[in-house]
C-alpha cells in the first residue's frame, strides 16, 4: 500500500546524481532547489519519517508544488518511485489542494458518472477562485455512456474481444475520443465491451492524497471488468492507463481479494493507439491529409510503446505531415487541477509549450491526454487539440467518402 512508513529505505536509495533536476517542470521555471525531487525526499525523510525537522508551512507548500508528472520518477538512475513517495506524504498530512472543490469533486462526482449537474456546480465554483472560464473544461452536452453502452460487435470478421475503460474527461468533456475509439476497434475487427457502473481511475484523489476514495474507485472498477473473456483492456487516456498498470495494486493491501485482479488488469491495459499499432489495422485509410504535431503526456512512463505508437500508427499513412516539436516530452503546466491553484507557474510553464507548438506550423496538435488537450486548447490561437484516435478515424471518414 502506499503508506510513507514502507518508503524510508527506499528514499534512502537517491543518490543525488541531478537527473530529476533535469527533468522537472517546476525546477525549471523557478529554479529553487527546494523543488527538485532530492531535495523533497530528503525533506519528507526529515520531516514526517525521522522527524528531525518541524512541519512547517513552506514545507507543505513544498510538497503541493509538485505536478506529480512523473518526470523525476522516469528519469533517476535509483529508480526511486518519487510521485509515489509524494502521495504517500500528502495522504499522511492529509492534504487538500482545493479544500471544498477537492471534497465535493473528488468525493461525489469522481464516484459516480452522469452527476454532470455537480460538474457544472464545481466549475462555477472554480471560476469563483478567479480560474477564467476559457481556462476551465467545458462539459460536453451529451456524455460519452450516453452514446455507447454494452457490446458493441465488430464489424467484418472477429479478430477478437476487448474491454473499454472510460476515463472521466472522454465520458464528460470529450466523448469524440470514445467515439473514435470504439469505431476504429470495431472496424479493425475488435468487439467492444464497455462495462456500466464506471467510476474514476482515481488519479485526482491520489494526486489529493485522498487514498481511501481511490480504494473505493479502485475495488468497483475492478468488480466491473470480467478480464477473463477478453484480450485486452483499452483506454484512451495515458494517465488512467498508468492509474491502473502502476498504482491499482499499489493502492489495495497485499491480501485484499482483488489484488489478484488488479495485477491481472496491469497486465492486460493498453492505450488505444499502443493497441492499434501492435495488433495492426486490417482496414488502413486512404488517406490522411493532415499535418499535426505530437505533444507527449507527462504519464507516459507504463509503457515503452505507447510514446511512439501515435507517430508509427498515423505517421506512415499517405498524407500525414508529422512536425516534430524540439521538446516533444515537455510538461504543459496542467498536471489535473494543479493550474487551478498555481495558475502564474501553470500558465509559465505551458508558455514555452505552446510556442513550440505554434513555430510547428502544424494544423493539429495531438495527444493521448484530455487534461493537456483542453489546456492547450486554451492557449492556442488557430491550431486544434484532439486525441491521435480521432485523427485515424476522420481518416476512415475520408476514404469512405471517396
Amino acid at each position: 500500500m502506499l503508506k510513507l512508513e514502507n518508503y524510508q529505505d527506499v528514499i534512502n536509495k537517491c543518490s543525488h546524481c541531478g537527473n530529476c533536476q533535469a527533468t522537472c517542470p517546476v525546477y525549471l521555471e523557478d529554479l529553487l532547489e527546494s523543488h527538485v525531487a532530492r531535495n523533497r525526499l530528503n525533506l519528507i525523510n526529515q520531516v514526517m519519517i525521522l522527524k528531525t525537522m518541524p512541519s512547517s508551512s513552506r514545507f507543505k507548500e513544498i510538497l503541493d508544488r509538485c505536478l506529480l508528472c512523473t518526470n523525476c520518477t522516469q528519469t533517476c538512475s535509483s529508480k526511486v518511485p518519487v510521485d509515489e513517495i509524494i502521495i504517500a506524504a500528502r495522504a499522511e498530512m492529509g492534504k487538500s489542494t482545493l479544500g471544498g472543490l477537492k471534497s465535493f469533486v473528488v468525493s461525489k462526482m469522481l464516484q459516480q458518472r452522469g452527476l454532470t449537474g455537480l460538474m457544472g456546480k464545481a466549475g462555477s465554483l472554480v471560476q469563483k477562485m478567479g480560474v477564467a472560464a476559457r481556462e476551465m473544461p467545458q462539459l460536453a452536452s451529451k456524455s460519452f455512456d450516453k452514446f455507447y453502452s454494452g457490446t458493441i460487435p465488430a464489424e467484418g470478421e472477429q479478430r477478437g474481444r476487448v474491454a473499454y475503460f472510460v476515463g472521466c474527461g472522454t465520458n464528460f468533456l470529450y466523448p469524440d475520443t470514445g467515439i473514435a475509439t470504439v469505431k476504429v476497434l470495431t472496424r479493425n475487427g475488435w468487439e467492444v465491451v464497455i462495462p456500466p457502473g464506471q467510476v474514476c481511475c482515481g488519479i485526482p484523489a491520489i494526486a489529493e492524497g485522498d487514498l481511501a476514495a481511490a480504494r473505493e474507485m479502485v475495488a468497483t472498477n475492478l468488480k466491473l471488468f470480467d478480464l477473463e473473456n477478453v484480450e485486452a483492456v483499452i483506454t484512451d487516456c495515458t494517465s488512467c492507463g498508468m492509474m491502473i498498470k502502476e498504482k491499482f495494486s499499489k493502492l489495495l493491501d497485499a491480501e485484499d481479494p482483488l489484488q489478484e485482479k488488479a495485477q491481472a488488469l496491469a497486465g492486460k491495459i493498453y492505450e488505444v493507439t499502443d493497441f492499434l499499432q501492435q495488433k495492426g489495422l486490417t482496414d488502413t485509410p486512404a488517406a490522411l491529409n493532415a499535418s499535426f504535431t505530437y505533444h507527449v503526456p507527462c504519464h507516459r512512463g507504463w509503457s515503452p510503446t505507447v510514446v511512439d505508437a501515435p507517430r508509427e500508427l498515423l505517421g506512415t499513412l499517405p498524407g500525414a505531415q508529422l512536425q516534430e516539436l524540439r521538446d516533444p516530452e515537455k510538461c504543459c503546466g496542467a498536471a489535473g487541477t494543479f493550474f487551478m491553484e498555481h495558475r502564474e507557474l501553470s500558465e509559465s510553464i505551458r508558455s514555452h509549450r505552446l510556442e513550440q507548438i505554434e513555430a510547428s506550423e502544424a494544423q493539429t496538435v495531438i495527444t493521448q491526454c484530455p487534461v493537456c488537450r483542453f489546456y492547450l486548447a486554451a492557449g492556442l490561437k488557430s491550431q486544434q487539440v484532439t486525441h491521435p484516435v480521432i485523427l485515424l478515424a476522420q481518416a476512415y471518414e475520408n476514404s469512405s467518402q471517396q
